[in-house]
């Protein structure tokens, strides 16, 4: 259905005629005037592959895609599969790739943890750079939970500067109070206070603690939340 519009563009681009096209390709003036005026849709297998030749188009995609269109797409790039074993490319640093980031919140080495999870994540070296953040403070983990709703959903990979500890107002962070993980978007109180808050403000109400209620409750801060990747389910 594409074949009529897709070989007018094609002469066009190449700068060529239905006659230069029969002289140098052997493609009969005839078949190209049917073809453009919509007089036949199924040229013989020769014809296609003469076209596809001279064209440097696969047969199928002549005949089923607009190729004025495709050739608008910028930056079409062949996609390459790899895994676990695939080498990393000089730009790339593995990170850790928490599940569960639960022991954060446990009695337990943050360091030890990290040394010991098999799972990573690939990540541009510059993107850290940029962001001044150092390969050794850079985690990612599974985000649980809809507190911080619609900005981190359940099931979103967030990732985390352990780097970064000190408040910046409105600034989500990774946290741990009570024993139990969080990401939360944190404002300083005075005289030491932290204000605690929820995107999901209605389901869960902002937490307001002093210096000593923060001891008290083991409150600490794990780290910024720089990044929020985010996969829509069906």
């Amino acid at each position: 259905m594409f074949l009529k519009s897709n070989i007018d563009y094609l002469l066009e681009k190449h700068k060529t005629n239905p006659n230069e096209l029969s002289e140098k390709h052997g493609i009969p003036q005839s078949t190209i005037f049917r073809i453009q005026n919509g007089l036949t849709e199924n040229p013989r297998q020769s014809t296609l592959k003469a076209i596809s030749e001279w064209s440097g188009v696969e047969v199928g995609d002549l005949l089923t895609k607009d190729l004025r269109i495709m050739d608008m797409i910028p930056n079409k790039t062949s996609i390459e599969t790899w895994d676990s074993n695939t080498p990393l490319d000089d730009n790339e640093v593995e990170i850790p790739f928490f599940k569960d980031f639960s022991f954060a919140c446990g009695s337990g080495s943050i360091v030890d943890a990290i040394a010991n999870e098999t799972r990573k994540l690939r990540m541009s070296k510059s993107t850290l750079r940029n962001l001044s953040i150092t390969k050794e403070n850079a985690v990612a983990a599974t985000a649980v939970g809809d507190s911080m709703s619609p900005t981190i959903k359940d099931g979103d990979t967030i990732h985390v500067d352990l780097g970064r500890k000190t408040i910046k107002d409105g600034k989500i962070f990774t946290v741990c109070i009570g024993g139990l993980f969080y990401c939360k978007r944190l404002y300083n109180l005075p005289f030491g206070g932290v204000r605690i808050v929820s995107d999901n403000s209605e389901e869960f109400p902002e937490i307001h603690l002093t210096s000593d209620q923060a001891k008290d409750q083991c409150f600490q801060i794990i780290g910024w939340v720089w990044q929020i990747a985010s996969i829509e389910k069906w």
